[in-house]
C-alpha cells in the first residue's frame, strides 16, 4: 500500500509539472511575440495589416517630380528666353547697302513721260547706309545738285525702292530742248543763261557781275536777249575766267 501510494504521487508531481511546463511555455511565446512586434523595423510594421490603413503613404516618387521640375525646367526656359534675344536681335538689324547691292537709276522725261533705267555699281558713299541715311543723302542732293545736272534740266528724285540686293532712285528731268535765242540775267553777281522761254535754265556760269563793264552790267540787269547760239559762246568765251 505504501509503494502504491508513492507512485501515485509521483505520476501526480510529474503531470502537474508537465501542466507547469506547457503553461510556461504558452506564456513565454506570447510575451516573446508581444516584444518582437513592438520592436520590428518602422518599414515593417508600416506593411502589417493592422496598421496599413492608419499610416500615410508617403513614397519616393511624389517628391522626386517636384524636385526634378524646380532643376530641369529652369536651364530650359533661361535657354529658351536667350534662343528669343538672340532671334530678336537678328531680327533688329537693320538692312544696310552693300558693295553688291544693285544700283538702279531711272531718268525720267516730265516733258513727254519717256524714262530710261541704267544699273550702275553703288557710289562708295552710299555704302554701309540704311534706309534713312540713304533717303536723308538723296534729300540733300534734291536741295543741291552739281552744275551739271542743273544743265541738264535736273528737276527732282524719288527713291522708289530700298533693299540690300537693290535700290531704285529716280531722276526727273526737264531736259533743255535747243533754242533759238537765249536770255541772260544776273543771279547772287552770277551770270545765268535762260533759254527763248525765259523759264528754263540753259546754262549757270561762274561769269561775275561785278566784273563785266559797267554798261554790260546795265544791259543784263535789264536781261540781256542773245539772238542765236554762236553769239552766246562768244559772249560766254569772252567773259569767262
Amino acid at each position: 500500500m505504501r509503494r502504491t501510494k508513492t507512485t501515485g504521487r509521483r505520476i501526480g508531481l510529474y503531470s502537474l509539472g508537465l501542466l507547469l511546463c506547457c503553461l510556461m511555455g504558452l506564456t513565454g511565446g506570447l510575451l516573446g511575440a508581444r516584444l518582437a512586434q513592438r520592436h520590428q523595423p518602422q518599414q515593417i510594421r508600416q506593411e502589417s495589416p493592422e496598421t496599413s490603413e492608419e499610416a500615410p503613404d508617403i513614397s519616393v516618387p511624389e517628391i522626386a517630380p517636384r524636385w526634378h521640375n524646380q532643376v530641369m525646367e529652369d536651364p530650359l526656359e533661361d535657354a529658351g528666353e536667350q534662343a528669343g534675344l538672340s532671334a530678336a536681335q537678328v531680327i533688329s538689324i537693320p538692312d544696310t547697302i552693300n558693295a553688291e547691292t544693285e544700283y538702279i537709276l531711272r531718268e525720267k522725261d516730265l516733258l513727254n513721260g519717256s524714262q530710261v533705267e541704267t544699273s550702275e555699281d553703288i557710289p562708295d558713299m552710299y555704302i554701309g547706309m540704311n534706309r534713312e541715311q540713304f533717303v536723308t543723302a538723296m534729300e540733300n542732293y534734291e536741295a543741291a545738285p552739281p552744275l551739271s545736272e542743273k544743265e541738264r534740266g535736273f528737276v527732282s528724285l524719288e527713291v522708289l525702292s530700298f533693299a540690300p540686293s537693290r535700290v531704285v532712285v529716280q531722276m526727273n528731268y526737264r531736259y533743255v530742248q535747243p533754242s533759238k535765242s537765249f536770255y541772260v540775267v544776273a543771279i547772287n553777281d552770277l551770270i545765268v543763261v535762260y533759254k527763248e522761254d525765259r523759264e528754263t535754265v540753259y546754262q549757270y556760269t561762274n561769269i561775275r557781275l561785278s566784273q563785266l563793264p559797267e554798261r554790260l552790267q546795265q544791259e543784263i540787269i535789264g536781261v540781256m536777249y542773245i539772238a542765236d547760239e554762236e553769239s552766246l559762246y562768244d559772249f560766254l568765251e569772252n567773259y569767262t575766267s
